[in-house]
């Protein structure tokens, strides 16, 4: 699986998730209809986490939404304790605050290079999902209440 090309757009990278051994049991992809740029991952393995990764010219980024931000008995508190320690909880991902509609979220997201090879590519996917689990558990709305 260590298939890589001079640059990924999200139909050959799909098309590579897709014929890749194995990872039908572990994940599955999905092409966005509206965005040709876009397709979603379902981690099947780690929790049903439904990852969204953009595809362009320079990067690759890998998005998965965590909880609306005012489910937080504390978001800022939550937003300080993560400033202060990102590098030792999660040093490969990064959070951030995305307004969906009317409500904000607090999402989380790494990014690579266009020209990663897909083993690399595969284990951002299995590290987003496997942080936001942690995250859910450990700090997420339930275990503050």
């Amino acid at each position: 699986m260590a298939q890589s090309v001079s640059q990924w757009t999200a139909s050959s990278l799909l098309e590579a998730l897709n014929s890749a051994a194995g990872l039908s049991e572990e994940m599955e992809f999905v092409a966005a209809p509206e965005a040709q740029d876009v397709f979603e991952v379902h981690m099947k393995s780690i929790g049903d986490v439904v990852l969204f990764v953009v595809v362009s010219t320079a990067q690759i980024t890998t998005t998965t939404v965590l909880w609306d931000r005012d489910e937080l008995e504390d978001p800022e508190a939550f937003e300080a304790l993560m400033l202060r320690s990102h590098r030792t909880l999660m040093p490969l991902s990064a959070l951030s605050i995305e307004k969906i509609g009317d409500r904000e979220y607090h999402e989380l997201f790494g990014t690579m290079s266009s020209t990663s090879p897909i083993s690399e590519i595969v284990e951002e996917f299995k590290v987003i999902a496997e942080n936001a689990i942690e995250l859910a558990r450990e700090l997420g709305p339930k275990a503050s209440a």
